[in-house]
C-alpha cells in the first residue's frame, strides 16, 4: 500500500489540472462566465480547457520526481484560488450598489456624443407632460415598435426621440438620481461591458411615472413608453414618458456590449 506522501506526490499536480479542467467545462456549459466576461471570451475559455487537460494528462503520464513538501503543496493550492473564490462568490450580477459607485452622469457615454445640439424648449423645470400631450402619447402608443436595448437608444437618440419604445432593464429608485434626471428618482438601467465586469458602466433612462414605485430595486421589468431627450442643467437626459411597466425574467446575458 502506498504511503500518503507517495499518493500526494503522484496525484497532486494531476488533481490541480483536473480541477481546472472541470471548472472551465462548468463555466462553458452553464455560461456563468457571462456574469463577469463578454460572451466572446468563451472561445478563450474553451482553449484554456484544452490546455489544462493537456497539462493534466502530461502530469498523469510523467509525474514529477521532485519531493512534495509543504511549500510545493501551497504552490499548487495557489493555482486553485480563482476556483475557490468563484465557488465562494455569491451568484449575483452587478446591481444597484455597483450602479451607485459607477454612475457618472448621462453625458459621458454614447448619448453624450449623439445628443442633439439644439437645446430642448422644455427646460429643466418644465413638466414633461407639456412636452408630449396625452393625446399625442396615446396616438404614438398605437404603433407596435420592436424591443430595443438602452444602448441602441443611446447610440441614436434622435432616431427614437418622440417615438414609442419598448426596453428591458433593471429598476432603480434612489434620491441621488434627482440631480441628474430633473427631480426624478426612478430609472431603468443596464450595464455596458467593454471587456469584463470590472469595466462595466451603467446606462440609465429616467422614468417619468409614479408606477415605477411599485417595483423593487434591481427587479427586471419591461417598459413601454415614449422616449424623450431633454436638456437638464445643460446635459442631455434620456426619459421615458408615461411608461407602462411589467415584470419580466432576467435575460440569460444581463449586460450590454
Amino acid at each position: 500500500m502506498k504511503s500518503p506522501d507517495e499518493v500526494i506526490k503522484r496525484w497532486l499536480h494531476p488533481a490541480v489540472f483536473a480541477t481546472w479542467t472541470g471548472f472551465l467545462i462548468y463555466l462553458l456549459a452553464s455560461q456563468s462566465y457571462a456574469a463577469f466576461l463578454r460572451p466572446e471570451f468563451g472561445v478563450l475559455l474553451a482553449l484554456a480547457h484544452f490546455i489544462a487537460m493537456g497539462f493534466m494528462i502530461a502530469a498523469m503520464i510523467r509525474p514529477k520526481a521532485a519531493e512534495i513538501d509543504t511549500p510545493a503543496i501551497l504552490r499548487a493550492l495557489v493555482l486553485l484560488v480563482p476556483v475557490l473564490y468563484f465557488m465562494a462568490m455569491p451568484d449575483v450580477m452587478l446591481g444597484n450598489q455597483a450602479f451607485k459607485k459607477r454612475f457618472i452622469g448621462t453625458n459621458t457615454v454614447a448619448i453624450g456624443r449623439q445628443a442633439p445640439s439644439v437645446p430642448s424648449s422644455q427646460g429643466s423645470e418644465t413638466d414633461s407632460d407639456a412636452a408630449a400631450p396625452t393625446e399625442e402619447l396615446e396616438a404614438t402608443r398605437e404603433e407596435t415598435p420592436q424591443e430595443r436595448t438602452i444602448l441602441e437608444i443611446f447610440l441614436q437618440p434622435s432616431l427614437y426621440e418622440g417615438q414609442r419604445v419598448v426596453v428591458i432593464g433593471m429598476m432603480l429608485h434612489d434620491e441621488q438620481l434627482e440631480p441628474h434626471f430633473g427631480g426624478r428618482d426612478s430609472a431603468l438601467y443596464r450595464f455596458l461591458m467593454t471587456c469584463c465586469a470590472a469595466d462595466a458602466l451603467p446606462l440609465a433612462i429616467a422614468l417619468d411615472s409614479d408606477l415605477a414605485d411599485a417595483f423593487a430595486n434591481d427587479q427586471w421589468v419591461k417598459v413601454d413608453g415614449i422616449f424623450d431627450l431633454q436638456q437638464i442643467n445643460g446635459k442631455p437626459v434620456p426619459i421615458i414618458l408615461k411608461p407602462q411597466i411589467e415584470p419580466v425574467e432576467a435575460p440569460a446575458v444581463p449586460y450590454l456590449f
